[in-house]
């Protein structure tokens, strides 16, 4: 079956059309992207948002968000990992020396229900994965609705939308990597770290596929 939907619906080059990927290696060498960022905050100890929110990780992202290409995760956790080996591999061999755990932000129920999945867990239990770490999907829970935070534009808006929205689920790993898929404000990662201050873990880090 998966020949003849290949042979129907050949896989292509989101920006260039080219077959056979939909992240081609010359389009990928075009995206730029972003360093670690060190804040020592807390538990807090830093960030990476690997890629810039922009060109063809943007859309790859917008493919698997509201078009439900699903198949793409594959494609986006091999090139996140093999960059992260590549570029990060001290701060990888900290993680897993460490043992963090790679926790991915939950939906709320009926946004997840809808598009019959979360980007966040596919896309964070592969990356874990491949970069052998631990993953847990069921340690924080998004406990109310929210509107979607890419259509509020003012910072404190966002804030205050995500303001205890989550909550936690015993036991938590000492040592988390809360994954999402996208951050631009980090709106979203900070309330899901502020929801874990009554059991604050030893060590965080946010990571997020773009940003």
């Amino acid at each position: 079956m998966s020949v003849i939907l290949d042979l129907l619906f050949p896989v292509k080059c989101l920006n260039c059309g080219s077959n056979s990927q939909y992240l081609c290696p010359k389009c990928l060498s075009f995206q730029k992207t972003n360093l670690p960022k060190y804040v020592n905050k807390g538990s807090k100890e830093g960030s990476l948002s690997l890629f810039r929110y922009e060109y063809l990780i943007k859309r790859a992202i917008f493919e698997l968000k509201y078009r439900f290409v699903t198949d793409i995760v594959d494609e986006l956790a091999i090139i996140f990992a093999d960059h992260i080996k590549l570029s990060f591999p001290h701060l990888l061999q900290y993680w897993q020396n460490n043992h963090f755990v790679v926790i991915p932000i939950p939906l709320y129920y009926t946004r997840q229900n809808w598009r019959g999945f979360n980007q966040s867990i596919l896309l964070g239990q592969k990356i874990a994965q491949k970069l052998n770490l631990n993953f847990c999907d069921h340690t924080i829970f998004r406990h109310r609705h929210t509107y979607t935070q890419a259509k509020i534009k003012d910072i404190n808006s966002r804030s205050k939308n995500l303001y205890q929205a989550f909550s936690v689920i015993f036991p938590l790993p000492r040592n988390i990597i809360l994954f999402d898929d996208v951050a631009s404000s980090f709106s979203t990662l900070n309330s899901a770290h502020n929801s874990l201050n009554c059991v604050a873990p030893n060590r965080c880090w946010y990571l997020t596929l773009a940003g």
